[in-house]
């Protein structure tokens, strides 16, 4: 038990220290932590604007060296028209071209930034469960089967614990 405990914990933390470290990444490859980075405007764009009654899809392709790389926008009317976006300006980040945002709508910074945070909160509330929690009561209460009468029946005769919870679950 106290493996299996152990293997969710650091799967847990790395999967969320991955996510922030890929969220700071992408926030300083979008200059958002800072001017680190050359962004270059786009020069052969096709864009794809779709407007309805609530959303705005907004998808664009551009060719660097002759690669082509795609991204899109999905955002709501209301904000799309508080950016007062009058012409579609693509920039891209010179060193790592795949890299890139529509110039007055912050919206890709926003989503990183969101990204630390939330990887921060359960980063720190894996690490707090894991240092303040009193884990040897909690493996030593769910190891022992006889704690738990709900789960398994009082036949004593079936030793495999699987087999008397399916004698439980199926019983005639």
């Amino acid at each position: 038990m106290k493996v299996i405990v152990k293997i969710f914990y650091v799967l847990g933390v790395a999967f969320w220290s991955i996510a922030l470290i890929l969220s700071i990444s992408k926030l300083a490859a979008l200059n958002g932590l800072g001017n680190f980075f050359e962004m270059r405007i786009a020069q052969k764009v096709v864009t794809d604007i779709n407007k309805d009654s609530l959303d705005v899809n907004i998808s664009y392709s551009y060719q660097i060296n002759n690669k082509e790389y795609h991204d899109n926008y999905k955002m709501f009317v209301e904000y799309y028209e508080r950016c007062n976006v009058d012409t579609i300006i693509i920039k891209y980040n010179s060193l790592f071209p795949m890299v890139s945002y529509i110039d007055g709508i912050s919206l890709k910074n926003r989503k990183q930034k969101t990204g630390i945070i939330i990887s921060l909160f359960f980063l720190l509330f894996l690490i707090l469960v894991w240092k303040l929690s009193n884990r040897d009561k909690w493996v030593k209460t769910y190891e022992e089967i006889g704690n738990r009468p709900w789960l398994y029946t009082n036949d004593k005769t079936i030793t495999n614990p699987w087999k008397r919870f399916l004698n439980r679950l199926f019983k005639k």
